[in-house]
């Protein structure tokens, strides 16, 4: 259904850009530093419009970059804290396991004594 009012939508809008071209068919003169063209105002504003799109893609995409380059080396810092803190976890296993094998040494020779 959702795919459905999407393709309407589409429609609608392609219908919409459709009319603007066919009103706005009027050449323009449009000055390019050492030249002059005529395009139709339909042209030069979708080419306008497509110019703008593009470069707001390139700058958030710049963005989008960046963040996920900020996001691999705070993943890369935490990996290291979590293997650090395995490491500390194994060492304090095996400190406890000698204490504990030291207890039962002792409460042994207490009981033979």
């Amino acid at each position: 259904m959702k795919n459905q009012w999407r393709v309407i939508i589409i429609l609608i809008l392609v219908l919409l850009v459709a009319l603007f071209a066919v009103v706005n068919v009027n050449e323009v003169p449009l000055s390019l530093l050492f030249t002059t063209v005529h395009w139709p105002l339909v042209l030069v504003i979708l080419v306008s419009l497509v110019a703008g799109a593009l470069i707001t893609f390139l700058v958030s995409m710049g963005t989008v970059m960046a963040q996920k380059k900020q996001q691999r080396v705070e993943m890369d810092v935490a990996t290291k804290k979590i293997d650090d803190l395995r490491e500390e976890n194994e060492s304090l296993k095996r400190r406890v396991n000698n204490v504990s094998n030291e207890n039962g040494q002792k409460n042994h020779n207490l009981e033979e004594l």
